[in-house]
C-alpha cells in the first residue's frame, strides 16, 4: 500500500521524538538521525540513538536476506547501452515491467513530494522507514531486476560498496544482531518517471545507506549520499568477502598521515567532539540544509597550502567517493570539486583525542573535507554489535547541489 505523504511525515517525527527520548536533552535544530552525541564545543547536544541492537522486526517486514553473493556478477544484458543514464532508464523500465499495481504504486512516487524525497536515515528500517519497494518482499524476477537497476546506478566500485554495505546486515544477523538486520530490508523507489532527458529522482537505501540520485536533464547529482559499515574492516559472508568502506577510510588516513606535525595541529577541530556526522539524514524536511560551517567557524588546514603530492592524496580521497558513480556523473563533480580554484577554499580537518592522533580504531576520531561545494566526512563510532571495534558513519552531500537544488 503506498503510504500518503502525512503518514511519511507523522513516521519522521516519531522517530524524532523516540530518538529524542532516548537521549534526554538535545538540539531541535540537529539534522541528524544520529547513532550517538554529537557535540561542539559550545555543549550543544544533535543526538539521536540507535536501536539497532533489538528487534524492529514489528515495525517493518519479516523478509529475509536476498543472497548477495548471487548478484555479485549481474549483468545489464539488453540495458547495456551507450550511456550509463540510457543503461539506468532501461534497467527501470525493465524493474516496472515486473511490478504488480501495488508494487508499481509503492515504487513510483510524485517527483513533487519534497517532503518523501527527504526521507532517509542512517538507521536501521524498524526505527525509520523508507520509500519504496522492499527488496526482501520481491518475486526473483524483480529482485533480479532490481539489482540491476543499482548497478546501472553505480559504477563498479560503487556497486561492489552497495553490496558490501547490505552483506554487512547479514553477516550482523549472523552474530546475534537479530531480525532488525538483513540485505533484504533494503527499498528502492523512483520520483517521477525515470527518463534520459526528464527530472526525477532514485532513492535506494536502508541500514547504513542512502543514495539519493536526482536526474536534471539528463545530469545525474548523486547527494546527499550516506554509507556506514559495521564491521569496518573485511569480513566473510557465504564465502565472499567484503569491505566496503576500508579504501575510503584509508585513503582519508594517508591525507592525514601526510601532514607534517604543525600541520596537522592546525588541522585539528580543536574544543570539538563528534560521535556521529555533522550533516546527516534531513528527516522530511522537504528543504536542504543552511547549517554548514561558515566563515570563521569554517576550520582546519587550506588544501592550497599543502605541497602538490599532500594536495594528490586529497584528490585521491575525494575519489575515492565520487567514483562510486558513472563517469558521467564523475566528470562534472570533478570539474567542481577538484581543481585548483576549489582547493583554495577547501579545508581538510579532523577532531578527536588529539594525542592519539588520526585513529580510526578510536572512537570519536572524526575526518572531513570541507570545500566551496564538496561536503565529505566520516566519523568512528564504538560498534553496536561488534562491540569492541569502531565503525564508520560517513557522508557525502554538496552545499548547492544536494537533490539536484530541485526540491
Amino acid at each position: 500500500m503506498k503510504l500518503s505523504k502525512k503518514v511519511w511525515q507523522s513516521l519522521a517525527v516519531l522517530a524524532l521524538l523516540a530518538n529524542l527520548a532516548a537521549c534526554g536533552d538535545s538540539d531541535s535544530s540537529s539534522s541528524s538521525d544520529t547513532d550517538t552525541s554529537t557535540s561542539d564545543s559550545s555543549g550543544t547536544d544533535n543526538s539521536g540513538t540507535d536501536n539497532s541492537g533489538s528487534d524492529n522486526s514489528g515495525s517493518s517486514s519479516s523478509s529475509g536476506s536476498i543472497s548477495v553473493s548471487d548478484f555479485s556478477d549481474i549483468s545489464l544484458g539488453d540495458c547495456e547501452l551507450d550511456t550509463s543514464l540510457e543503461s539506468l532508464v532501461c534497467a527501470a523500465n525493465a524493474l516496472i515491467d515486473t511490478l504488480d499495481e501495488d508494487e508499481l504504486a509503492d515504487l513510483q512516487l510524485d517527483y513533487s513530494d519534497s517532503e518523501a524525497r527527504t526521507v532517509w536515515s542512517n538507521l536501521p528500517t524498524g526505527n525509520v522507514s523508507r520509500n519504496g519497494i522492499e527488496l526482501g518482499a520481491l518475486d526473483d524476477e524483480s529482485l533480479e531486476a532490481a539489482m540491476m537497476v543499482a548497478k546501472a546506478a553505480l559504477s563498479d566500485d560503487g556497486y561492489q560498496d552497495f553490496l558490501g554495505v547490505i552483506a554487512a546486515d547479514d553477516y550482523l544477523n549472523e552474530l546475534g544482531g537479530g531480525s532488525a538486520y538483513s540485505s533484504g530490508k533494503y527499498y528502492l523507489a523512483f520520483f517521477g518517471d525515470p527518463d534520459v532527458s526528464g527530472d526525477w529522482m532514485l532513492q535506494l537505501g536502508g541500514h547504513h545507506l542512502a543514495y539519493n540520485i536526482t536526474y536534471l536533464n539528463g545530469d545525474g547529482y548523486p547527494v546527499p549520499n550516506h554509507i556506514g559499515t559495521e564491521p569496518k574492516v573485511s569480513f566473510e559472508l557465504d564465502s565472499a568477502s567484503y569491505a566496503p568502506l576500508a579504501d575510503e577510510g584509508d585513503a582519508l588516513v594517508a591525507m592525514f598521515d601526510s601532514l607534517s606535525e604543525s600541520e596537522l595541529a592546525e588541522a585539528y577541530l580543536s574544543g570539538e567532539s563528534y560521535s556521529d556526522v555533522l550533516m546527516g539524514p534531513d528527516n522530511g524536511s522537504g528543504t536542504l540544509p543552511t547549517d554548514y560551517p561558515t566563515g570563521d567557524n569554517r576550520k582546519g588546514i587550506l588544501v592550497s597550502s599543502l605541497t602538490q603530492d599532500q594536495q594528490a592524496l586529497v584528490t585521491a580521497a575525494i575519489e575515492q567517493w565520487i567514483n562510486d558513480y558513472p563517469e558521467e556523473v564523475v566528470e562534472n563533480l570533478t570539474l567542481s570539486y577538484v581543481t585548483s580554484s576549489a582547493y583554495a577554499d577547501t579545508y581538510i580537518a579532523w577532531a578527536g583525542t588529539e594525542s592519539a592522533g588520526v585513529d580510526v580504531d578510536v572512537a570519536g576520531t572524526y575526518m572531513r573535507i570541507d570545500g566551496p561545494n564538496l561536503w565529505i566526512e566520516v566519523a568512528c563510532q564504538n560498534g553496536v554489535i561488534i562491540s569492541d571495534e569502531t565503525h564508520y558513519h560517513t557522508m557525502f552531500r554538496d552545499k548547492s547541489w544536494d537533490y539536484g537544488n530541485n526540491l
